[in-house]
This record gives C-alpha cells, sequence and structure tokens, in this order.
C-alpha cells in the first residue's frame, strides 16, 4: 500500500529532530542528488588541446589523405546523415 503525503506534512514531521538528526538527513539528501545527476546527465568531455598542437606523423600517415577529385564532401556527409536517420 502506498501513501501520498505533503512535503509541508513531511516537514512538519521531522520538526521534532535534533540538529544532528536534520544534518545526517540533509546529507544523505544531498549525496542521493548528486548520485542521481551523475547517473542522468553523462556529458560527453572532450580534451582540450593546446592553440599549438600537431597531429604526430603516425597518425598523419594513418589517414586517408585527399578525396578525389570531383567528391562532394559536402553532398556525401548529408547522404550519409540522411541513411543514418532511416
Amino acid at each position: 500500500m502506498q501513501m501520498t503525503i505533503s512535503l509541508n506534512t513531511m516537514f512538519n514531521m521531522l520538526q521534532p529532530l535534533s540538529p544532528s538528526n536534520k544534518k545526517w538527513l540533509a546529507d544523505r539528501l544531498y549525496e542521493d542528488i548528486k548520485r542521481q545527476k551523475k547517473i542522468v546527465s553523462k556529458e560527453l568531455v572532450f580534451p582540450h588541446l593546446p592553440a599549438d598542437f600537431k597531429v604526430s606523423a603516425e597518425t598523419h600517415e594513418g589517414t586517408i589523405g585527399h578525396l578525389p577529385k570531383g567528391v562532394d564532401f559536402e553532398k556525401e556527409t548529408e547522404k550519409m546523415w540522411e541513411e543514418w536517420a532511416k
């Protein structure tokens, strides 16, 4: 059986608690809020590269190089997004 009580009623029920018990409860509530925020916000964090960052020779050699003449990169990218959206 579930019961619903208003926050005002709950607050009034907690008034007789000692200050140390209120602090304990508040700490647990803040910990729960922080835990829930971590679960909800899976924010992507990207590293910040310095302005003078240079790609290593090994990485540069691993790329495919220049696109062939006549290939429209913007058009190909748009087609890719349309295919992914299907």
